[in-house]
């Protein structure tokens, strides 16, 4: 399955410059993230890429996998369910878009993945505390408590023994992830006085044959109108070099729908 999304996905992000582009990614509900006239967004609605994710969180056990394991350290908030073994499945409301930005020494590209949600589709009953502490997340006082994040940890290889723990949970585990850096969710302000929660990796992704695969992975969660907005960034690391900072004025500079 790994290897199959990282084709899907690879192929979507390669693809992105045959089809029309623009500036800004409306998010339905949610509002707009605008870029400039130097990075083009994509549409990547109905596309095989999009398809496969879908269908992948319909997978009996999907959620125990490796590669499942992996994208649940790097993107979902904590207490949350994103690979449920029941409807309603987070993931059937994703919507993929590819953002490029180009400058004399190349093209460079990430995958973006909207995934939005109720309380209902991203929690399923359980997680109460949880449920509780993301209604009040989004707030000037909200705070990290311990009795949902755990004890607090500090250096990236204590989050390495994390993720390496969860892996070693996994029957017939494939893959290895190494962390190269990792800044953990937290809360940041927007340019109008709201919040997001944010969380960055760049991790190298190897397979049973040996073959690696250095991924950033850049993770925002909104809250709007009751509803839960989990934007996921993918690329390369030369990728978080030269867009990074585009996406970061982006998801501060938020314009909110009805605003």
């Amino acid at each position: 399955m790994f290897k199959k999304i990282m084709a899907a996905l690879s192929a979507f992000i390669l693809a992105g410059c045959l089809y029309a582009a623009a500036e800004d990614l409306v998010i339905d509900g949610l509002g707009k993230l605008s870029f400039g006239e130097d990075v083009q967004i994509t549409d990547g609605g109905g596309s095989r890429a999009e398809t496969i994710f879908k269908k992948s969180g319909h997978r009996k056990d999907y959620g125990k996998t490796d590669w499942a394991a992996v994208m649940y350290f790097l993107t979902t908030p904590p207490g949350m369910d994103m690979y449920p073994d029941r409807a309603p499945y987070p993931y059937d409301s994703l919507h993929l878009y590819q953002i490029r930005k180009s400058d004399i020494r190349g093209t460079y590209s990430a995958s973006v993945s909207v995934v939005k949600g109720t309380e209902e589709a991203f929690f399923h009953g359980k997680g109460e505390k949880a449920a509780r502490f993301w209604k009040r997340a989004f707030h000037e006082d909200a705070t990290r408590p311990h009795s949902l994040f755990g004890m607090p940890k500090i250096s990236i290889e204590e989050y390495q023994r994390m993720l390496n723990g969860r892996l070693d949970e996994i029957k017939g585990q494939k893959l290895q992830a190494e962390l190269v850096s990792f800044s953990p969710w937290h809360a940041y302000k927007n340019h109008d006085g709201t919040y997001r929660w944010t969380q960055e990796a760049r991790v190298i992704i190897s397979d049973e044959r040996h073959l690696s695969y250095p991924m950033w992975v850049y993770t925002n969660l909104y809250r709007q109108g009751g509803m839960y907005y989990l934007i996921i960034v993918q690329g390369s690391h030369t990728a978080a070099e030269k867009i990074g900072k585009n996406l970061l004025y982006a998801f501060y500079g938020l314009e909110r729908s009805g605003t």
